[in-house]
C-alpha cells in the first residue's frame, strides 16, 4: 500500500507533535482510498488526548471520536505522536488497535528517529488477520 499525504497535513501532524509535547498528541485522518491499493490523506483533525497519563498514552476525546465516526465519510484513520520514542507501534498501540481496527485503513505515528535525531512520520496499513488487527509498514509519500 502507498499512502500519500499533503504537505500541509504532514506539517500539521509535526506541529501537533511539538504543541502537545511532552504529552502524546492524537487525531483523525481524512482522505480517500482507491482500488489501486493507495490512500490519499488530505487533512487531519487534531483531537484532545484525554488519557489519564497523556505523557505515555493516548485516548481520543470520546465525544469527538464518536461524532466523526458517525458523520465524517472520509475518516480513514488516526495518528498519534511518540514524544520520546521512535515512530514504531508499541505493544499498547497494537493492543488498543483491536478495539477500533475495523474502523480504519491507515495509522500514522510521529516520533523521533533515533539514528537521524529528527522528527519523522511513519505510515502503517491496518491489516485484519485471524487473531485480530495488526499494522504493516507502508510507504508514505508527501505530496
Amino acid at each position: 500500500m502507498i499512502i500519500r499525504i499533503t504537505a500541509a497535513a504532514n506539517e500539521q501532524i509535526k506541529n501537533h507533535f511539538h504543541t502537545s509535547w511532552p504529552s502524546e498528541g492524537c487525531g483523525l485522518l481524512l482522505g480517500t482510498s482507491s482500488i489501486a491499493d493507495s490512500v490519499d490523506i488530505h487533512s487531519i483533525i487534531p483531537v484532545k488526548n484525554v488519557a489519564a497519563e497523556p505523557n505515555h498514552h493516548f485516548e481520543l476525546e470520546p465525544e469527538v471520536w464518536v461524532h466523526h465516526l458517525l458523520t465524517s465519510p472520509h475518516l480513514i484513520g488516526l495518528y498519534h505522536t511518540h514524544p520520546i520514542s521512535a515512530p514504531f507501534p508499541s505493544a499498547e498501540d497494537l493492543q488498543n488497535l483491536q478495539s477500533y481496527g475495523q474502523l480504519m485503513e491507515v495509522y500514522l505515528i510521529a516520533g523521533i528517529n533515533p539514528q537521524a535525531q529528527r522528527l519523522e512520520v511513519k505510515a502503517y496499513e491496518v491489516v485484519q488477520q485471524d487473531h485480530g488487527y495488526s499494522l504493516r509498514h507502508a510507504a508514505l509519500c508527501v505530496t
